[in-house]
């Protein structure tokens, strides 16, 4: 899952938030100095990775990619979801994303003094180029994408995924909603919300 999913599967706390989102940077044990809800989060960004790089429905998502993008696959799949969550978000929250979205960028920026400097400028181009609303629109996943294909060590050509999007986004939508009911699930077994 991508940005905007680990948020929403904070379910609203602050401090998993922060985690989710320093969890894409903290490996290891390195997590260690941050509070124990902070700890929380990055453990819970590890918990849905791994959720979903090893679930059925995504494999099917991926696997329709995979013959023109190869390993970008899962990396493609994990964006066009976040546009996915976002075209179905009044069936998995409760608050508008206008709101959910002007409330992250707030929190995440509260706490840029515990990023590791890579996280931070990462953090800051997101809340200033409004990354959440590019995810909803399919010219924004092809900048998005662009911008991803420019960070490979490999030639690809992973911005052309959008028009796999156009041509079957009713299948891909489908199995988002296969899927997320899942994650949504999980997570919150995961955090003893359930």
């Amino acid at each position: 899952m991508n940005l905007v999913a680990h948020q929403l599967l904070s379910f609203n706390q602050p401090k998993w938030q922060v985690g989710n989102h320093l969890g894409e940077v903290v490996k290891g044990r390195n997590f260690e100095d941050y509070s124990p809800e902070i700890v929380t989060g990055i453990l819970l960004h590890r918990f849905i990775d791994n959720f979903t790089d090893t679930d059925e429905t995504v494999k099917r998502s991926t696997a329709r990619l995979h013959q023109k993008y190869r390993k970008y696959s899962p990396i493609i799949i994990d964006i066009f979801y976040d546009y996915l969550l976002i075209k179905n978000w009044e069936k998995y929250s409760d608050e508008n994303f206008l709101s959910f979205k002007k409330n992250v960028y707030q929190r995440l920026l509260e706490h840029k003094d515990i990023y590791p400097s890579r996280l931070l400028k990462t953090t800051q181009a997101m809340v200033k180029y409004d990354w959440f609303e590019k995810y909803g629109t399919l010219e924004g996943l092809e900048i998005t994408l662009q911008h991803l294909s420019k960070r490979t060590k490999f030639t690809n050509n992973m911005h052309m995924a959008v028009k796999d999007l156009y041509v079957q986004e009713e299948a891909f939508n489908q199995e988002f909603n296969e899927f997320f009911p899942k994650i949504l699930k999980a997570s919150k077994i995961f955090l003893a919300l359930e």
